[in-house]
Order: structure tokens, then sequence, then C-alpha cells
């Protein structure tokens, strides 16, 4: 497999005051999987999206198959057998699996009408290229998250069959267990059929399991091209950072304290939550693991009162809270980092410096106004603590990076000094640089006593952080797991709902009150 199917030389793209990629040369061979790494604002998607045709480069030049090509539009790169598929799906949810597929290109008949047995044929065929089993007459919103990720897949094949090159951003971001093998049992079906990948990834375990070689790139320059036989992952983490990183995960520390949480007989039909129990110590981060749909997103946003629940009693510091009042919840010392900081942590119009004080804007006023001055004193700290990468307090949040927003949010919670920080998918789209540092502000946090509940997708990262882990299935806790015990196995066991007897600790068999049930 020598025949190079992608080159890209010497590309160079600028834009006001940054230089996005500098001299940069890439290449793939034909047919294979490619994974492209860096920490966010490395320069990945400016790259992906010059090949897409999305941009065009400043200088440099571009080939397939040998042959000079120049992009103008993604429409124009796709003619020629680029195929781009991002991070965030581009899928109509009241369609059914069929229409999105040959959405824009449904085949007509003479008269014009749809020819649904003819669009119905094509749609099973690129499902069928991908070896996929799917409903073509179910509606996407039905569909699992993994179901549309595949379906985002068979869509771009549908339009250009003759794709040669299909670029995967992040394609896994939403994905774990037996959903992250189905995709990449995809991806090497499309290999074997001569198909090009460029997989993009924050997650480094997959780029060892799913790629051959692996080009990584720094602030806009690629720093080495290898085999993935050849690197391990300490190496390819310290090419990405420009720095040795011994230990991913900070050292645990033995200063779990008395109960913080306690939950009992939690129950939503609404939300598909049946009976949890459990507790949270202060000091101590609880890791919620399982598969997409197992209920992690629901049960917090219910602890944290954004949904009312059936039934269920929670008690955090020895209060009763009362659930379905968030106002109440932060009142009571509680703070919810969400899973999408775009749409539910951050303003991204708005500055810095107003996204952190809003948690505490009671705190700053003298009567109906803001003082301005310990509103700047309080932001400056939370920004030096998390170090926040920002040129000032007044840039608009939505300028910043990835892992600089998700520390933005960190540090708007983390002003109101919650008793309990509740995180959802914490490191989700950033880069590793980032998420290391994000991993130090959690474990500081328990190390002054704040209680955390931890929800990943990441098995490797929930097993390295959390002092212990409790694994939900189909709304339910299917089982709980200490540090010394937990292993990738064991969780997946659990989070798929058997092959595990539930290892319940003997404190959770107590009253808030201290009797024993």
């Amino acid at each position: 497999m020598t025949e190079l199917a992608l080159e890209m030389l010497n590309i160079t793209k600028e834009f006001p005051g940054v230089i996005a990629l500098d001299d940069v040369s890439f290449s793939c061979r034909a047919g294979e999987i490619h994974a492209l790494v860096g920490e966010n604002g490395a320069g990945k998607s400016t790259l992906m999206k010059i090949l897409a045709g999305v941009y065009q480069p400043d200088k440099g030049e571009m080939r397939l198959r040998g042959t000079p090509v120049c992009f103008d539009t993604p429409g124009a790169a796709q003619k020629a057998g680029v195929g781009i598929i991002y991070q965030e799906f581009n899928l109509l949810p009241w369609l059914n699996v069929a229409e999105n597929i040959l959405l824009g290109n449904l085949p007509r008949t003479r008269l014009g009408f749809v020819n649904w047995s003819r669009a119905y044929e094509t749609a099973h065929k690129a499902l069928e290229r991908l070896g996929v089993c799917m409903d073509l007459r179910q509606r996407v919103i039905d569909l699992s998250v993994a179901q549309q990720q595949l379906l985002e897949i068979a869509k771009v094949l549908s339009i250009h069959t003759h794709l040669s090159v299909i670029i995967m951003d992040e394609p896994s971001a939403v994905l774990a267990g037996h959903e992250l093998e189905q995709l990449f049992d995809v991806i090497r079906t499309l290999k074997r059929q001569g198909v090009t990948i460029v997989y993009i990834s924050h997650r480094l375990n997959e780029v060892f399991k799913i790629a051959e070689r692996v080009t990584v790139l720094r602030d806009g320059r690629v720093v080495g091209t290898d085999d993935v036989a050849n690197l391990n992952k300490s190496t390819l983490i310290g090419m990405m950072v420009g720095r040795t990183l011994d230990e991913t995960f900070p050292v645990a520390e033995e200063n779990i304290g008395e109960r913080l949480l306690e939950v009992r007989n939690l129950s939503s039909s609404k939300l598909g939550l049946r009976d949890i129990n459990f507790s949270l110590h202060k000091g101590e981060i609880l890791g919620i693991a399982g598969l997409v749909g197992a209920k992690r997103s629901e049960l917090v946003m219910a602890l944290f009162g954004v949904v009312t629940v059936d039934s269920g009693q929670v008690w955090l510091d020895g209060r009763h809270i009362p659930l379905g009042n968030p106002r109440k919840a932060i009142r009571m010392g509680m703070a919810l980092i969400p899973e999408n900081r775009k749409e539910q942590g951050l303003i991204l119009s708005q500055s810095v410096c107003h996204n952190i004080s809003l948690v505490i804007l009671e705190r700053l006023r003298n009567f109906l106004l803001i003082n301005e001055k310990r509103e700047y004193e309080a932001v400056r700290k939370q920004v030096d603590d998390m170090a926040i990468k920002t040129p000032s307090l007044e840039q608009e949040v939505g300028y910043l990076s990835g892992g600089n927003q998700q520390k933005v949010v960190l540090g708007k919670w983390l002003s109101s000094a919650p008793k309990l920080t509740i995180l959802d998918e914490p490191t989700r789209g950033i880069d590793v640089g980032s998420k290391i540092e994000i991993y130090q502000i959690i474990r500081n946090l328990a190390k002054k006593g704040t209680g955390v509940i931890m929800i990943s997708s990441e098995l490797q990262e929930i097993i390295g952080m959390s002092d212990r882990i409790i694994v939900m299935s189909r709304g339910r806790i299917s089982g709980e797991l200490h540090r010394p015990e937990a292993t990738e196995e064991k969780i997946l066991s659990l989070a798929v709902g058997g092959g595990l007897e539930s290892v319940i600790a003997p404190e959770q068999q107590t009253a808030p009150g201290g009797q024993k049930e």
C-alpha cells in the first residue's frame, strides 16, 4: 500500500493576526486509516477544511492520486472524491432514515413525483455498503446517537458513491462501548473498499486501535508522522503538547470525609430513571459510567432540579433538597457543568467576565447595581486559578478554544464555592493538554473537600479519576466498583446490564439520620 491517495504540500493559511498553518505537508496512502491529532488550535480543522474546499490556502498545493487539484467550494471537493463528516450532526429529526440519506437528492419520476421505491433501494444500498442494518422508515429522532452517526456517514456516501477520501472529525465524541466498535467496523469496511480515512480524534486510545499512521500538528506546524506501531501514548502526548507527561491522571489522596450527598429511591417515568440509590462523601470523586442511553445525564439533571421526578429524596450536607428547583439547589451548594458547554454552559456572544460572574451576581450587587470592581476581582481570580488563556476579560467566549471555554464554565461555577460539583463529560471535544489541566482542577476540588460527581464516556478517564464508580444501564444503577477493582471489562459488563453482581458499599444501607434500613 504505497500509492499516495492524497498529498498536501507546503500549505500555509493565515487569518487576521494568526498563522493557522505554517508550511504544512501531509499525505495519506490509498486505503489507509490515517489519524490527525493535536491540541485545540493546532490547525487540524483548518487543514481539513482546506482539503474539503471550505477554505482556500494562501500558499501550497494539493494532489489527489498524483493529479494537482484546487477546490474553491465543498461541492468541487466532493466531485473530485473528498467528503467530510463533521462532529455536529446535520440531520432532520422528523424525517425518516431514507429521507435523510437522500435529502436534496430524492429520485424523481418523469412526472416530477418522488420515486419512493427507487429512493428506498438507494438508501438501502448506502447502508449495505457500510454493513449496517437500519429501518429505512424509522424517524431519525427515534434513533440512538450511534445510529445517527452511522446515518451521517451513509448520507455522505449516498450523495457521492465515488468518494476516495473521507475526513471524519471527532466521529466518536458521543459513542462508547459496542457503539464505538460498530463505528470502527464501518471504518474498516470502507478501508477494505479502498477508501482513505482521515480520522481526527482527541481520544488517543482510538488512534492506537484504529489507525495505521498518525500525523501530529502543533501550533500550525507538523511535528511528525509515524506508524502507530512505533509509538506509545506517552510519546504521542509529548509530541502533541511539547513536553513530557509522566502521568495523565493526578494521584488520588486518601482525604475522603463524611457523607455529603444521599440519594434515595429517585424515579422518573418521564426520564426513564428507576429506583436510584447512592451516596457521595466530601472529598470523593464519584464516576458515573454507562453506554449512550443509560440515562446518566438525566440523573444529574434531576438532582440539580432541571427536571421534575415522580418520587425520591435527596439530602446535601444533612439538609433535604426540594427537587425540581435549580435556584434552591444552587443556593444550597450544588453546581452543574453540563455536557453541552456551547448550548447549556455559556453565552458565546458575551465576554469571559460576564460568563464567569453569572452565578454570583447576587453577591456582587450594591442594591440594584453590580459592583464592577468586585466583579473584576472575582473573575480575575478564576481566570488565574483555571489558567484560562484569553487576551482579556472582555474577550467574547465564542472565540476561545474548546479547552478554554470549558475552563470558563468551570470558573463560573467554582466562583460560587459549591459543596457538590457535578461534571457531565467535562473533557469532551478538548485536547489532551487541556484535559490534563482539567483533571488537576477536579482533583484539587476533591482535595479541598468538595464532593465531585463526574460522568464520562471514556472508560480510562472514569477509572483514572474516580475514587468510586457507579455504572448505569437503562435508567438503573447496575453496579458499583471501587478504584482498586475497576477495569474496563467490569464496567462494560455492568453497562450492558449483566455479567457481574453489584457490589454495594455497606454505608449505602444507612439512612441520612444514621439508622439502618
